[in-house]
């Protein structure tokens, strides 16, 4: 049985008690990311590709591999409240070992998407922008960064999405985004999540939005499962880039058709449009 990894206590302030989503160093403890026999486990252990990381303009800090290939998709991410890029950053190293470019807005205030579609640009304009293919564009985030996601997706360049927990009862989020998204959606959710749980936050999204959706619900999961290195997010997260970005037909047939990843033990999974 896969197991979700309990990630250790976080020392939070009133106001993240309330609900404020902050994101305490303490809550960086090293995730279970994959272990457990499931189809999601090749996904959650690293790529072929060598990866670095370094700013893309101001605002952007870019994970990627050492040489970016030619045709390499874009992922943006958007942080939680209080984090930063460094908050997730094996995760988002993980991803760029899978020849993804990921490009993190440098804000704790992701809850537009905007500054996370700046990071566009700023990619556009680096020195590996050439081998980007911004055809194939996913965003991602957590919290209220998963909320900007929803946000960012109004655009017609994202193709996909994967908000990680997303918070969407204020902090940036219009509610009438979920109706106005234009790609794919991976929607996660931790089931022992008392800051965006599952009920008042992803069950209005997973009702609402008019896309092909695939909500995986990790029992147990607290809401900082995400934190360093994506926990137990982290191979169904890699799978659906592969699957929407890149075309992988194996990685494919975890969400579609029979779908493998529908009976895994440990998760609850819903679907429509796949």
């Amino acid at each position: 049985m896969k197991l979700a990894t309990l990630k250790q206590s976080v020392l939070t302030n009133s106001a993240a008690a309330a609900g404020a989503l902050l994101i305490s160093s303490a809550a960086l403890a090293t995730g279970g990311g994959g272990i457990g026999g499931d189809p999601t486990d090749e996904y959650a252990s690293s790529g072929s590709y060598a990866t670095t990381s370094d700013s893309a303009g101001m605002n952007c800090t870019v994970y990627r591999p050492r040489d970016v290939p030619d045709g390499a998709p874009l992922i943006l991410w958007g942080n939680g409240t209080g984090g930063s890029p460094s908050t997730y950053g094996e995760g988002l190293e993980h991803w760029a070992s899978y020849g993804f470019v990921v490009a993190a807005a440098n804000t704790s205030n992701a809850g537009s998407g905007e500054e996370m579609l700046d990071c566009i640009d700023a990619v556009r304009g680096s020195s590996y922008g050439s081998n980007v293919d911004f055809s194939e564009i996913g965003a991602s985030g957590h919290s209220q960064g998963g909320g900007g996601t929803i946000m960012a997706a109004r655009d017609s360049r994202i193709t996909a999405t994967v908000p990680f927990q997303p918070y969407i009862r204020g902090l940036g989020h219009d509610p009438s985004s979920q109706d106005q998204q234009t790609a794919p959606m991976l929607l996660l959710s931790g089931s022992s999540d008392n800051l965006a749980g599952p009920a008042q936050n992803q069950r209005p999204v997973f009702d609402r939005v008019d896309v092909p959706v695939f909500w995986a619900t990790l029992d147990g999961a607290g809401h900082f499962e995400p934190t360093g290195d994506f926990g137990d997010f982290r191979g169904i997260s890699t799978a659906w880039w592969l699957f929407q970005l890149q075309g992988d037909d194996k990685a494919a047939e975890l969400f579609t058709g029979p779908c493998s990843a529908c009976d895994l033990s440990g998760w609850d999974m819903q679907r429509k449009g796949l």
